[in-house]
């Protein structure tokens, strides 16, 4: 007899309250994906960690900058708020838990995460790198850019000939520097 497929990931509240998800965790049947559990045996992916933030992204928003880097598997905790961008005039809807940058986003630095009926929009490895390269201010965010270069197995080719497409990017050789010392430190 088979078992039955288990859901993608728990969200407390759903099928069961926190506190059974959090003893489950503690029992070490699940693990914690964002603000959901994720079954133990299951590899967690980009679908567990976009599926813990599908409640949280407005339509027509794409998750960006750490948030994103979060998602394709870069950092060991989704960013508190979580970074969401848009254009025009919808870019100004917010909740205090989210961080939203008005940006132009390119569709091919654009892809869809399904997560059942839904999906996410989230900015591809490439165009997180680039973002990241562009907004990162600490040592924590150079070791956020490395840590997707790496897990992408991203090429400095790639990248900065991406970069270079970016006809009206403030600091593009700044940007471009912080590429080349990520790519060279991943080597």
């Amino acid at each position: 007899m088979s078992s039955p497929a288990l859901p993608l990931l728990f969200i407390g509240g759903r099928e069961f309250s926190i506190a059974e998800l959090s003893s489950a965790r503690i029992d070490g049947e699940l693990l914690p994906v964002g603000d959901g559990f994720a079954p133990v045996g299951e590899p967690v992916g980009v679908r567990h960690r976009a599926a813990a933030l599908v409640g949280d992204i407005p339509p027509a928003y794409t998750v960006v900058g750490r948030s994103a880097a979060w998602l394709h598997g870069a950092g060991g905790r989704c960013p508190v708020p979580v970074e969401v961008g848009g254009s025009g005039p919808a870019a100004r809807w917010v909740r205090p838990y989210r961080s939203v940058r008005t940006m132009r986003i390119r569709d091919e630095h654009r892809m869809h995460v399904p997560v059942g009926r839904l999906s996410v929009a989230v900015l591809t490895p490439v165009g997180t790198a680039i973002d990241l390269a562009r907004i990162g201010v600490s040592p924590e965010d150079d070791a956020l850019l490395r840590a997707i270069v790496r897990r992408c197995g991203l090429e400095k080719a790639q990248l900065l000939a991406d970069l270079d497409d970016w006809t009206h990017l403030p600091g593009k050789r700044h940007v471009a520097g912080r590429i080349e010392a990520a790519c060279v430190s991943h080597r």
